[in-house]
Parts: structure tokens; sequence; C-alpha cells
């Protein structure tokens, strides 16, 4: 089973931010921060995501969870304070109204309540997910998205419990594909063995997403598994994101379905597994992610494939996808301590297609590799 969010990293999570922000109240109305703060996940595959759910913080570090009544089971899990709900639909009667609106009027009472008698009340929000309506006329709304975003980048030791193991998922998913490429298969057929091997390995029910492409597919870098047969000499892009407990693995590797690699093919697995070396060799503390960028192309430029690599060099891991740092040329981000990174140099162009890819956790003096796949491009 994939590890949880825990009560000591969401109570900690939350003292950070009390001690960041000044507020009277604060309220977080993205479902990925009220996991995040609380350990209440509103999966879109379960009926805790159909609706909305806020998580309500008071400068005292009392933290309140309000729910509608489909998901107020799985709120009995949360590590908060309080639970209250709110009924939309009961399965008895039609509610004949909008669920997000009705959860704005329960969040308006909520905050009504909390803020009786106070002749100013100073709100933390996340701006543009925040339902600004639902603020009592004493408001001052204050946009904390900034500081939320800072937070993330640093992983607390339970979210990196839950990524080591979805990394470890994802490994499996690599290694069965590799047992079961062969001519004749479908890019869904493969998808389906590979999905098969990382619900197993999990031990419970997993989102795969990937790029899954063949042949001339991989020309153009990214796509979804379609019904494509693989054909003998035919390059396979396999890019694999479980997602499990709100965070995913991101790793790649490129097969080609040959004995002997043409010319072309040999030069770029080279000059790919050179870019992650020099990559890895600036992944520390302080480096600006564009120089990150910058290693990266330098030595797929050096192999011959400059002009053939058009994407990020990588980026960050967590709640989102693809989350800061970002390894582009014009970034000014700059990595910290904490920071769960993808490296990801490819080259695409009429006639060949590749990329790799690794993960890693950078510590205080340089990164800590989590992913330990195979990136040769032979089985």
């Amino acid at each position: 089973m994939i590890p949880r969010l825990t009560a000591a990293g969401c109570v900690h999570r939350r003292a950070q931010l009390l001690d960041t922000v000044s507020a009277d109240l604060i309220v977080l109305a993205n479902p990925r921060h009220v996991y995040y703060y609380s350990g209440f996940l509103a999966s879109e595959l379960t009926l805790a995501g159909w609706g909305p759910n806020y998580l309500i913080l008071d400068r005292e570090g009392r933290s309140i969870l309000l729910v509608n009544n489909s998901a107020a089971g799985n709120a009995g899990f949360a590590f908060v304070d309080e639970v209250r709900s709110w009924t939309w639909y009961d399965a008895a009667k039609n509610p004949g109204k909008p669920v997000w609106r009705e959860g704005g009027k329960a969040l308006a009472g909520l905050l009504e309540e909390l803020s009786s008698g106070m002749t100013a009340l100073l709100l933390g929000i996340e701006a543009g997910v925040f339902p600004v309506r639902t603020a009592p006329d004493t408001a001052r709304l204050v946009d904390i998205s900034d500081t939320i975003y800072r937070q993330r980048r640093v992983k607390n030791e339970d979210e990196l419990e839950i990524i080591r193991a979805i990394v470890a998922i994802t490994g499996e998913g690599h290694a069965r594909a590799r047992k079961e490429l062969r001519s004749g298969i479908r890019e869904i057929e493969l998808y389906g063995k590979i999905y098969e091997s990382i619900i197993a390995a999990a031990g419970e029910p997993v989102n795969l997403f990937c790029d899954l492409i063949s042949g001339p597919r991989t020309w153009a870098a990214t796509g979804q598994p379609g019904s494509r047969i693989i054909e003998d000499g035919d390059p396979v892009i396999l890019d694999l994101n479980p997602y499990v407990h709100g965070y995913r693995a991101d790793y790649t590797s490129t097969i080609v379905l040959t004995e002997e690699l043409p010319e072309v093919y040999q030069d770029l697995e080279k000059a790919l597994h050179e870019a992650i070396v020099a990559g890895e060799a600036i992944l520390r503390p302080g480096v600006r992610a564009g120089e990150v960028f910058e290693a990266v192309r330098a030595a797929i430029d050096a192999g011959g494939f400059g002009r053939f690599f058009d994407h990020h060099a990588g980026h960050g891991l967590g709640l989102g996808h693809p989350e800061a740092p970002f390894f582009v040329a014009d970034s000014s981000e700059v990595l910290v301590a904490g920071d769960v990174v993808t490296l990801e140099p490819g080259a695409y162009g009429e006639g060949f297609g590749a990329r790799i890819e690794h993960n890693y956790l950078i510590g205080e003096t340089g990164p800590v590799r989590l992913s330990s796949h195979d990136t040769s491009f032979l089985i």
C-alpha cells in the first residue's frame, strides 16, 4: 500500500503557514491544498470530489473542515480539529440547486459565524479559487497563493514517503514494459500490462497517466497510447506518471525494438545520457533552474541534437504536474533543499524521437536520485 499524509505532517504545514501569513482567518479552497494541510483528499474518482470542500484556519491554529454530506465519511479521517458538513443531496430528495453555489452559501454562513463581533476581518485566501461572494462585508482579502506556492517546494517527510513509494511502483511498470515489448503488440495492450503491474505493486487503485508512443509517433514527442501496432525497429517512448494519494512519480525510458541500434539512435542515446550527467552535476541548492536547463541543453547540443531539443529539461514534482521549479531557459527560480525534480532530456526529428528521465530529491549538498530504472535503448 502507498503511504498517506500524516497528522504530524499536516499540523506542521498548518503551523508553518500560520507563522508566515498575517490573517484572522485563512480559507483554503483549492482541493489540493485542503489535502496538503488536512489530509482530506477530494479525489475526483470518489463522491468526495463532487462539490466544494473548504479548510478554514484561525490565528490560534484551530482547523475546521467544511464538506458536503457525500464527503463527510471520508472527512472523518482528516487531521483537523472539527468537521462540519452541509447537505446538498441525500439520495432521497431532489436538491434542485447547483452544488457549488450551495457550498458557497455554507462557507459564507461559517465565515459569518467565525467573524462574529469582529469590526474588521483580515481573510487569507487563494485568488482565483476562493468564492469571493462568500466573504463577510467586514473582510479585507489577502492573497496567500505565493506563500503556499513557496511552501510546497520543500517536501516534508510524509510527502517524501508517498513519492518514494510511487517511484518504486513506477519502476515495476518500466520493468514490465521491457518484458512485454515485442513486435505485434498494440500500444494500448502494452499500457494495460504496465498498468496491471503498477496496480499489483501498489496494492490499491492507481491513476496511470503517461506518454506511450511508438514508431513515427515518437517524432512528435508526446501522446497517449493508441491502437498502433508496434513493429520491429520501432522506437517506443514510455513516460509513466502514476498518481496516488495526491502525488506522482514521472520518469521515462526509450526502447528501440531492434538487436542493433541504428547510428542515429547510438548517437542520441549517448547524448541524452550525457545530458543527464550534466544536469545532475549542478542539481544543488542555490542553483538557478535556468542554469540546469543550459547544462542539459549544452550536452545535447554537443552530441549534435541541440536543435531537436524543444522542451523543458525537467521540472518539479508534487501535488500538481508539472510543478516548480521549471527547468527552462528564462527561469530564475532557485533550487532549494527539499525540492523533488526531474531531469528530462529528449530530441525529436524526422526519423527519430527519444527521451529519458530520472527523478531526484535535492539534498543539502546535491541530488539524491530516486529512480533506478533501465534507460538503455536496447532491451
